[in-house]
C-alpha cells in the first residue's frame, strides 16, 4: 500500500509539472524564436563574409595565372595567399556545421510547439493520474523535458549570446569586412596561344601590376585575417559546445535522475 501511495504521489507531482510546462513554457517562446533567428542570421552573415574573402583571394590566384607573364613570381604570390584560403575554407566548414546545428534545433523546437505535441502531453498527463504506470511516467517525463528544453536552453544561450558571443562576433566580423572587396578578375578574351601574345604589352603590365597590388594587400593583412578567423572559430566552437554538448548533457542528467519509483 505504501509503494502504491508513493507511486501516486510521484505521478501527481509529475502531472502537476506537466501542466505547468504546458501553460508556462509558451510564455518563453518569443525569446526562443528571437535567439534562434538572430543566431541563424548572424551565422549566415559571418559565412557570407568568410566566403567573400575566400572568393577574393581565389580571384587573385586565378588571375595571376591568366596573365601568363612572370609565371614564377605570380605562382609565389598565389602560394603566399594559400594560408588565407586554407583558413577561410576550414572556418566555412565549421560555420556550415554550426548552421546545420542551429537549423536542427529550430526544427525540433518548431515540432515541440505543435498543438499535437501539447495534446499528447495532456493525454499522457490524464492517463498518469488514473494509471500508475512507470512506463507512461517515463514517456511523459521525456516529452516534458523536450518541450521545456529548447526554451530553457534558448533563454540561457540568449543571454550568453547577447552579452558575450554576439558583441565579440560582430566586432570580428566588422574587422573582416574591408577584406571582402572583390578584385577585378583579369581575363584574356581570346583563348588561343597566339592571341595571348598578341595583346599589347601595356595592358599586360597594367594587369600584372593590379594583381600584384591586390595580392600584396592581402598578404600584408594575412595575419589580421587569420587571427580574426581563429577568434571567430573559438567563439562558434564555444557556442556549439554550450548548445549541443553541455545543455543536452544536463537534459540527459534530468531524465536519468528523476526518480519515479
Amino acid at each position: 500500500m505504501k509503494i502504491t501511495e508513493k507511486i501516486n504521489k510521484n505521478s501527481l507531482w509529475l502531472c502537476l509539472f506537466a501542466f505547468i510546462v504546458v501553460f508556462i513554457v509558451p510564455l518563453y517562446d518569443k525569446i526562443t524564436d528571437k535567439y534562434l533567428n538572430e543566431s541563424l542570421k548572424q551565422a549566415a552573415i559571418t559565412y557570407a563574409i568568410t566566403r567573400s574573402i575566400n572568393a577574393a583571394v581565389s580571384v587573385i590566384q586565378e588571375s595571376s595565372l591568366t596573365i601568363g607573364v612572370g609565371v614564377e613570381g605570380n605562382l609565389a604570390l598565389g602560394q603566399a595567399l594559400d594560408p588565407i584560403n586554407d583558413a577561410t575554407e576550414r572556418f566555412s566548414d565549421l560555420l556550415t556545421f554550426s548552421l546545420w546545428s542551429l537549423g536542427s534545433e529550430k526544427i525540433i523546437y518548431e515540432l515541440s510547439k505543435l498543438p499535437a505535441f501539447t495534446i499528447i502531453i495532456l493525454i499522457l498527463t490524464s492517463a498518469c493520474i488514473f494509471y500508475n504506470s512507470k512506463l507512461l511516467n517515463k514517456i511523459l517525463l521525456i516529452l516534458i523535458v523536450l518541450r521545456l528544453f529548447m526554451p530553457f536552453s534558448a533563454t540561457i544561450s540568449y543571454y550568453f549570446n547577447k552579452y558575450y558571443f554576439a558583441p565579440n562576433i560582430n566586432n570580428l566580423v566588422q574587422k573582416l569586412k574591408p577584406y571582402t572587396k572583390q578584385p577585378v578578375k583579369m581575363q584574356i578574351k581570346e583563348k588561343s596561344f597566339w592571341s595571348k601574345f598578341s595583346n599589347t604589352i601595356e595592358n599586360t603590365k597594367n594587369s600584372l601590376t593590379q594583381i600584384q597590388k591586390d595580392a600584396k594587400y592581402y598578404i600584408s593583412h594575412a595575419a589580421d585575417i587569420i587571427n580574426a578567423l581563429i577568434s571567430l572559430a573559438s567563439l562558434y566552437l564555444a557556442q556549439f559546445l554550450l548548445n549541443v554538448i553541455l545543455l543536452p548533457l544536463f537534459l540527459i542528467y534530468l531524465i536519468r535522475n528523476f526518480k519515479l519509483e
